[in-house]
C-alpha cells in the first residue's frame, strides 16, 4: 500500500505555447473554451486544456500538464487590446479580469483600463473586427 507520493517534475525544454497560441490565432483558429483555472491532478501535477475551432467548425482540445499549463492558461488569459497577462500568479493582475462576450461563442478578456477602448472598437468595427 502506497502512503506517500512525491511529484518531482522539471521541465526537459523550453516552452512553446506563446507560439503555439500566436499560430493558431494566425491560422484563423479560435480560442472556444477557455476553463477559468488550472487543475490540480490527485498526484499534484498541473493540467489545463483549452478548446479550439477552425473555420471549419473543427474542433480539438489543447492539453498541457505542469510548468506548461500554467503558461498555456496565461497566454489565453491576455488583454486583447495591450497584450498584458491578467490571470498570472499575482492577485492584482486577477482582480483586473473583466471578461467580455464577444459573440454567443466567444469570450475577449480586457483589463479594466482597456474595456472602454475594447468598447468603441466593437461600435466601430462591429462584432466582425472580433472575428478572427
Amino acid at each position: 500500500m502506497l502512503t506517500t507520493s512525491a511529484v518531482i517534475h522539471e521541465p526537459s525544454a523550453p516552452s512553446n505555447i506563446k507560439k503555439l497560441i500566436h499560430d493558431l490565432l494566425n491560422k484563423k483558429y479560435r480560442l472556444s473554451f477557455l476553463p477559468e483555472k488550472v487543475i490540480y491532478m490527485n498526484n499534484g501535477i498541473e493540467y489545463y486544456y483549452i478548446e479550439v475551432e477552425g473555420i471549419d467548425s473543427s474542433r480539438f482540445i489543447i492539453n498541457a500538464y505542469g510548468a506548461e499549463a500554467e503558461d498555456l492558461f496565461e497566454e489565453v488569459h491576455r488583454c486583447v487590446i495591450c497584450g498584458r497577462s491578467i490571470c498570472g500568479k499575482n492577485e492584482e493582475n486577477k482582480k483586473g479580469l473583466i471578461r467580455y462576450q464577444a459573440d454567443e461563442n466567444r469570450s475577449l478578456f480586457a483589463e479594466a483600463n482597456c474595456i472602454n477602448l475594447l468598447k468603441k472598437l466593437e461600435i466601430a468595427y462591429g462584432k466582425e473586427f472580433f472575428i478572427q
